[in-house]
């Protein structure tokens, strides 16, 4: 209970009851689970798996396995294997005891996450369609929101519902937004394709407060802001890690230099790269081998 962990104060008020009950109850029904160790593990998964992920806060939805194998792959560039290993013993623990059910398939050998499938040309054409077809302004607004960041700019959902009209650049060079805070602060171009959309969406809206919104409505739990809009948007809504990956593929396959795309998308290392290029458009043989004797595109 007097544990503070290195979160933002906003971040771990969110969370903190979550976290909490889930390692009070594991601990209760597995003795050999360490409630003050468990919990300095726990509290950055949860903000990992809640804010930068968009899952609720729900046992069954972030103690998965699933969900902590690939929160241990974004651990590997800044932590030993071993200290990798220990976290994810514990949080395997953690799952086993208080969400058996979801549980049921051992976690394979560590190794990497495979990518969110990124969406096609198509599919991301009739999203713009869903954000349309929302059942009023608000949802429309966040519909386009969520589209114009993720897909056109690569954002995470706590990055999508942080942002503020402050943030906002725009130039004759493009529509640029600023991260401010967090892991990974940096400034992010938006895609020509998406700019249209954003700057509609963020039309009128109010200076010095969210673009998304209130972070919770008065008197209600608290949970992600993503998975309450997913819970009350009409149709079949896209998923945000699946639009960064999009936004990847694009940069990529437009040739974008790999530092550009390294410091636009937060990243320390890229371990994944190898797993985009069956979504990359193919190269001729002659413009290979002249690409390789230019040394350039």
């Amino acid at each position: 209970m007097r544990y503070l962990p290195q979160i933002p104060d906003r971040e771990w008020t969110e969370i903190r009851d979550f976290v909490l009950d889930a390692v009070a109850a594991a601990s209760t029904l597995d003795p050999k689970i360490e409630p003050q160790r468990a919990v300095k593990i726990a509290a950055p998964f949860v903000q990992w798996a809640v804010n930068m992920q968009g899952l609720p806060q729900e046992a069954a939805e972030v103690f998965t396995r699933a969900i902590i194998g690939a929160y241990c792959d974004s651990l590997t560039p800044s932590l030993a294997q071993r200290s990798v290993a220990t976290y994810r013993s514990v949080l395997l623990a953690v799952a086993n005891a208080i969400a058996p059910d979801t549980n049921p398939v051992p976690l394979a050998k560590y190794g990497r996450q495979d990518i969110q499938t990124p969406y096609t040309s198509e599919e991301l054409e009739q999203f713009r369609a869903w954000s349309r077809g929302q059942s009023s302004d608000d949802l429309t607004q966040k519909a386009q929101l969520l589209l114009s960041l993720a897909a056109g700019a690569g954002l995470r959902p706590n990055e999508i519902t942080a942002l503020q009209p402050e943030d906002i650049t725009s130039s004759i060079s493009g529509v640029t937004v600023t991260i401010r805070g967090g892991e990974s602060p940096r400034d992010v171009t938006v895609l020509a394709e998406w700019e249209g959309m954003f700057l509609e969406a963020v039309a009128g809206c109010a200076p010095e407060k969210p673009l998304w919104g209130q972070r919770r409505r008065p008197g209600s739990n608290p949970r992600n802001l993503l998975s309450e809009f997913y819970s009350r948007c009409n149709g079949l809504s896209p998923l945000a890690s699946r639009l960064r990956s999009s936004w990847l593929t694009v940069l990529l396959d437009s040739g974008v230099h790999m530092t550009v795309i390294f410091k636009a998308a937060g990243f320390t290392k890229f371990n994944n790269l190898d797993q985009y290029l069956q979504y990359l458009s193919q190269v001729s043989a002659q413009d290979a081998r002249a690409q390789l004797r230019g040394g350039r595109r």
